[in-house]
């Protein structure tokens, strides 16, 4: 009797764990390329823009593409940009709070030169607080946001992608 109740407190479980979606953490939430292969041209001239987002067209199911002639959608990334400014000052001396911004300037095209995207931008934005240890731990603190901000960028831009 008390085995068939670990079973069914388990059971139970184990259907509210997959019920929650848990197993899709990380996932695409339903959208792919679907094997697409896409060509990845950087207008930009960032190496970590470029590898974030090769890593994300390989991460949504897409193949990359040398060329043109290989590739069925032709990614352009344009631009990128971070800026912050200050949003608040606090009341004690130097506590100021920061808006982070990161964008992306993207386009995408068939292979023939048909928009499918015609040129927009895809941006996330972080405020943070200034952390004690002066300009070196702030400019430290900035570097990890812009990163993680580059990648919720292309995050977006992937899922806009998947959309077509």
């Amino acid at each position: 009797m008390r085995r068939l109740g670990r079973l069914a407190l388990v059971a139970l479980l184990a259907g509210a764990l997959s019920a929650c979606g848990w197993q899709l953490r990380g996932g695409s939430g339903g959208l792919s390329l679907d094997g697409q292969a896409v060509q990845v041209v950087d207008e930009a001239g960032s190496a970590a823009l470029r590898r974030a987002v090769r890593s994300g067209v390989e991460g949504a199911g897409g193949r990359l593409a040398s060329g043109p002639e290989a590739a069925d959608l032709v990614l352009t990334l344009h631009g990128q940009g971070s800026s912050r400014e200050a949003v608040s000052v606090g009341v004690s001396e130097g506590e100021r709070e920061y808006r982070l911004r990161y964008r992306i300037d993207y386009s995408v095209r068939e292979p023939g030169g048909e928009a499918l995207i015609a040129r927009e931008t895809a941006g996330a934005e972080r405020r943070f607080t200034d952390p004690a240890g002066g300009a070196d731990q702030r400019r430290s603190r900035e570097a990890e946001l812009a990163a993680e901000l580059r990648d919720e960028a292309v995050q977006m831009l992937m899922l806009r992608l998947q959309a077509l």
